[in-house]
C-alpha cells in the first residue's frame, strides 16, 4: 500500500468531525485527502458522483460500500479494490502540495512534495462509513482508528434543523446503530479508540495529547493549531461565525476557545422538547452509558 500508518476518523456528520480533523492536520507529519472519504468515492447520482466511486463499487462488488446511510456490515473486498482505494486516497493526499491553504506545514512555511508524499494520511469516515473499519484494518494493519462520539441531543438538533431526519425515533435508531459499531470495533480491532466531543471541548490540550499518544505523533512538533472556520449555532439561534467561514487560521494552543464555542451543546440541546429527549434516552440509553454519558450531560 502507498499509505503508511494511516489514521481513520469515524464520526457523525454534525458531530464535531471537523474539529477532530483539524487537530490532526495541524500536525506537520499528517496530511488529509482534502475531501471526506464519501466525497472521493461518491456514487449518488444526484450528488456529484465520482468515477472513482463507480470504479470502487465494481472492484469491490458492493454498491453501498461508501454510502453514508448504509448502516450494514461491509464484506471483505478483493485485493484489486484495496489497491485502487489506497491509490486514490494517496493521490488526493498529494493535492495538499498545491492547495492554497493546506500547502502550509507551519504558519508561513510550506511543505515540500517529498514531505507530503511521506506524510501520514488522515481520512474522515462519517456515518455509515464507520462500517468500513474492518476493511481498512485489513488493508492497513498499522492503521489507527479514532471514533468521535457526541451527545445525541446536540446531533439530533442539527439533523432536525436541517431536515436530515424526521423524528427523534428515527435519529435514535441511527445513532444507536453507529455507536454500537464503534463500541464493537473498539473491543475487536487492535488500535481503535473512542473519544467524546465533549472531552475535547472541556480539556482540549489534554485531548490533543491523548490523540497524539494514540497515533504516535510528537506533540513537540506542533507550534500552533490550524483551524478552518465553520459556521455554528449561536446563542440567539442564528448560524454563523466571527471568523471568515472557509478560511484557515493559526492559533496558539491556549487560544483554542477563540474558534470553538464550549457552550455549543447547551445552545443546541435547549432547542429540543422534553418528549424528544426522552425518546432518544429510551432508545439508546445503554449505549450512552457505555460511552460514559449520563442523561443530563449533553
Amino acid at each position: 500500500m502507498r499509505n503508511h500508518a494511516p489514521i481513520f476518523l469515524n464520526c457523525f456528520s454534525r458531530g464535531g468531525s471537523n474539529i477532530l480533523w483539524n487537530l490532526f492536520i495541524t500536525h506537520p507529519d499528517v496530511c488529509s485527502p482534502q475531501r471526506e472519504t464519501l466525497e472521493i468515492f461518491r456514487t449518488h447520482p444526484l450528488k456529484n458522483p465520482k468515477l472513482a466511486g463507480y470504479q470502487a463499487v465494481i472492484l469491490s462488488r458492493q454498491w453501498g460500500l461508501f454510502d453514508q446511510w448504509n448502516l450494514k456490515e461491509r464484506k471483505p473486498i478483493p485485493k484489486a479494490a484495496q489497491l485502487f482505494i489506497d491509490k486514490k486516497l494517496y493521490e488526493y493526499k498529494l493535492t495538499t502540495f498545491s492547495d492554497p491553504e493546506m500547502k502550509y506545514k507551519y504558519e508561513g512555511e510550506v511543505y515540500t512534495l517529498e514531505e507530503v508524499q511521506q506524510s501520514r494520511l488522515v481520512a474522515k469516515n462519517n456515518n455509515g462509513l464507520t462500517f468500513l473499519s474492518p476493511i481498512f484494518q485489513d488493508m492497513y494493519p498499522d492503521a489507527t482508528f479514532i471514533a468521535l462520539v457526541r451527545h445525541p441531543f446536540a446531533i439530533y438538533e442539527s439533523y432536525k434543523r436541517r431536515k436530515i431526519m424526521s423524528s427523534a425515533d428515527q435519529f435514535a435508531r441511527f445513532y444507536r446503530k453507529i455507536t454500537g459499531k464503534m463500541l464493537f470495533d473498539a473491543e475487536n480491532l487492535p488500535n481503535y479508540h473512542v473519544i467524546t466531543f465533549e472531552s475535547i471541548l472541556k480539556e482540549p490540550q489534554h485531548a490533543l495529547e491523548t490523540l497524539y499518544k494514540w497515533t504516535h505523533l510528537e506533540l513537540s512538533k506542533v507550534k500552533k493549531l490550524r483551524f478552518k472556520a465553520k459556521g455554528h449555532l449561536q446563542p440567539d439561534g442564528t448560524h454563523g461565525s466571527s471568523f471568515e467561514i472557509g478560511k484557515h487560521y493559526w492559533f496558539e494552543l491556549d487560544r483554542i476557545y477563540d474558534i470553538i464555542d464550549p457552550q455549543i451543546n447547551q445552545h443546541q440541546t435547549s432547542r429540543l422538547s422534553d418528549a424528544e429527549k426522552q425518546t432518544i434516552l429510551r432508545l439508546i440509553g445503554d449505549n450512552l452509558t457505555a460511552l460514559g454519558y449520563t442523561a443530563d450531560n449533553g
